[in-house]
Formats: structure tokens, C-alpha cells, sequence
């Protein structure tokens, strides 16, 4: 019969510096190969596979075989979250090079959290969002509106009613942006009309020159009442 959940145990498997950067890494959610990894985190391939073993064995990694490949991804958006809320207590890294702090740029404007969009754009489009009265926020609930549910089918997402949005604290911005079906819907949806763009060395994402005007205001927070006439997307 099991007992109460071992969470020292848990909290030693990920403590781990080289588990956390997998996670991180991970956390756009894509699936990656060992070597993919390996070479992200500038750690050996036998290193990388028995981090890989230990965050498989506690239910966080998910393994897909294609071929001769194994891909590894994070098992859900719960552990996403988890980690976006780590990020938000934890003291930041010094910058130690150029590098790094283009990369911290590019993730605080804009980035996916597993499948929804954080950072700057993603708390600005949630912001958007209520200030239309598409979402509506009581304390930590948010519901769709019928003006909501026809915005959203007109940029692309299918039956938004059925669709559950919930908060996620952003770790840049210290504000909340969407994450939840309905968040990850809103991404998928952006991707697919190529408004937005996913790094191929990082989680960020950056807009497109076919992205629509009022999606470019939101992002760079202006006033995007004067942008979006009739309430059309482009």
C-alpha cells in the first residue's frame, strides 16, 4: 500500500543543475533527442541519457521512439507550470556573457511556456484580451465571452467555448498571462497562420511581417484600440 508522497525524494531527483536545464530546455514543449540535449546543455551523451533515466523513473519525461531515435519531452503542461512557478521564486543567474544576456532578452519579450506564449507578449495579450472583454477574470477564474468565443474562431481556434483557460504567473513579467486549452489553442493558432515564429536555439518566438496590426500592437503595447477596427482580425 502506498503512503504519502515522497517529495524529498522528488525535490532531490530534480535539484540536480543538469535535470533542471533538461526540464527548462523541455520546457517549450518539444521532444528532443539525447544528443539534441547533449548538446544544449554541453553535457556528455552517457551524462545526459542517465539524467534522462532518473526524470523518466519519477513520471516527469515522456519517451517517444521513432526509428533508430528517442525523443524525450516533458509529460504534460503541469510540470511546465511547476517550473515557470520555480522560476518565479528563484534568484536570478548573474550574466556572465553577451550571449546570455541576448538570450534572456529574447525569452523576457516573448517565448512559449510549454504550449501557450509568456513574456512580454504574453502577458500584453492577456492583458488585451480582458481589456476587450473577450476573457473575463473573477480572482483567479477566467470565462469566455460571446464576443470572446467569435474573435477567437475568427483567428483560427476551434469551438473556444469548450476550451478552459486558466492563469499562469510569468516569471519575467510578474504578471499573469494564459495558459490552460484555451492559451494553447490561441498559440497553435498563431502558428499556423505564421504569425509568430519558434527559435530554433531557444523558446522564444519573435512575429512575423504577416502578423496581423493589432497582434504587433499588443506586443509592443501600444494603444490597440486604435489599430483593430471593427474588432476584425487581419
Amino acid at each position: 500500500m502506498n503512503g504519502i508522497p515522497n517529495l524529498p525524494e522528488t525535490i532531490q531527483l530534480i535539484g540536480d543543475p543538469t535535470r533542471i536545464e533538461l526540464m527548462t530546455i523541455m520546457i517549450d514543449g518539444r521532444y528532443y533527442t539525447v544528443t539534441e540535449l547533449s548538446k544544449r546543455t554541453r553535457v556528455s551523451l552517457s551524462t545526459t541519457s542517465y539524467h534522462l533515466k532518473k526524470l523518466t523513473q519519477i513520471g516527469w519525461i515522456d519517451t517517444y521512439k521513432q526509428g533508430k531515435n528517442v525523443y524525450y519531452g516533458l509529460i504534460n503542461e503541469s510540470i511546465a507550470d511547476i517550473l515557470e512557478l520555480l522560476m518565479t521564486i528563484s534568484t536570478p543567474q548573474k550574466i556572465q556573457s553577451y550571449n546570455q544576456k541576448q538570450e534572456y532578452i529574447e525569452i523576457k519579450e516573448a517565448r512559449t511556456c510549454y504550449s501557450h506564449l509568456a513574456g512580454k507578449l504574453g502577458v500584453n495579450l492577456f492583458d488585451f484580451f480582458i481589456e476587450k472583454d473577450y476573457l473575463r477574470r473573477k480572482n483567479h477564474e477566467i470565462s469566455l465571452t460571446d464576443a470572446g468565443r467569435i474573435f477567437f474562431e475568427e483567428i483560427g481556434v476551434n469551438s473556444p467555448e469548450a476550451l478552459n483557460g486558466k492563469l499562469c504567473m510569468d516569471w519575467s513579467e510578474r504578471r499573469f498571462h494564459l495558459a490552460g486549452p484555451l492559451g494553447s489553442e490561441i498559440c497553435a493558432a498563431f502558428l499556423r497562420r505564421g504569425w509568430i515564429i519558434k527559435s530554433d536555439k531557444n523558446r522564444s518566438v519573435i512575429l512575423s511581417a504577416v502578423s496581423p496590426a493589432w497582434l504587433r500592437a499588443v506586443y509592443k503595447n501600444r494603444d490597440s484600440q486604435k489599430v483593430l477596427v471593427k474588432n476584425e482580425p487581419s
